[in-house]
């Protein structure tokens, strides 16, 4: 397959899962705390992705094992609880959106720190995709005023999510993706475990509560689609595409979040359509492809 359709393929696929990841979030919180769902999440797709990962394991190199914990814990752990703490004092789709700041951050990290050669057509393209994502949030910002507390939570994973996108990149280059998340999870799934050990869920009597099994079952498909399917994808993206390229599915995130706002009954304004696709053109200067090896 022509690489530059398995780039684009994997890059809307990808965004349609994280996209509605937000709405899953959302639901999931109706019977769980934003540390329990956290910890859910990660204890369930440990379940289901490191039985299938044992076997990959051992093609690891022991020097990269330090750099694949660092990746578990800045691109997994505490994302996952900090957008579980924005979304109980912001929407869904305000989440979604500001995400897409994870390109800016991305491409300062690569150029920085990883001596990514710097674009001047790519920047501005992260510039315009980050008007776009101004314009979506001002009216939010207006009408129902965001606890600006919890949208630094969203800000801060962004730069997680920015910071794992190198590291996986630039220290973990021809390691299967299965791997990673496998060995990943593995090193996961006990601080999870002993967190939600702490917290007050009803481990014994949580089956005779509807609310919970439901949002559990939220968390279910969000565990295997929204982390272990996605972050394999995410990881064979970024081996045929540069960091910036693989971070982009965050400017596509916000459309996908706010189709699923319409659904829930969340209102679509004029501007926030304008938005969009101001986010669209940024998407297309970020991700054009020119004479290099990408």
């Amino acid at each position: 397959m022509n690489i530059g359709v398995r780039k684009w393929g994997t890059l809307i696929i990808l965004s349609i899962i994280w996209g509605s990841s937000y709405i899953l979030i959302k639901k999931g919180l109706t019977g769980l705390t934003p540390v329990q769902l956290g910890s859910l999440r990660m204890i369930i797709t440990a379940i289901l992705i490191v039985p299938f990962s044992i076997n990959k394991l051992k093609n690891i190199p022991k020097d990269k094992i330090k750099w694949v914990v660092f990746s578990a814990f800045i691109g997994t752990f505490f994302p996952n609880y900090l957008f579980a703490f924005a979304e109980t004092e912001i929407s869904s789709a305000v989440a979604g959106v500001m995400v897409s700041l994870t390109p800016l951050f991305t491409l300062i990290i690569s150029v920085l720190f990883f001596k990514e050669e710097f674009l001047k057509k790519q920047f501005v393209g992260v510039l315009i995709g980050f008007v776009g994502i101004l314009i979506l949030v001002n009216t939010e910002f207006l009408i129902s005023g965001l606890n600006l507390l919890y949208v630094s939570f969203t800000i801060l994973a962004a730069f997680f999510y920015a910071v794992n996108a190198n590291i996986l990149k630039y220290k973990l280059p021809g390691i299967s993706a299965v791997a990673i998340i496998g060995m990943s999870f593995i090193f996961l799934f006990l601080p999870a475990a002993i967190i939600l050990f702490f917290t007050e869920f009803p481990f014994q009597t949580f089956t005779s509560d509807p609310l919970i099994i439901e949002s559990i079952i939220y968390i279910v498909v969000l565990a295997f689609f929204g982390t272990a399917i996605a972050k394999v994808l995410y990881i064979k993206l970024l081996a045929i595409s540069s960091p910036v390229f693989s971070v982009s599915t965050t400017y596509l995130i916000p459309i996908v979040a706010i189709f699923w706002g319409l659904l829930d009954g969340e209102e679509f304004k004029l501007i926030q359509f304008i938005g969009t696709s101001v986010i669209l053109v940024g998407v297309y200067l970020v991700t054009k492809k020119k004479a290099s090896k990408y």
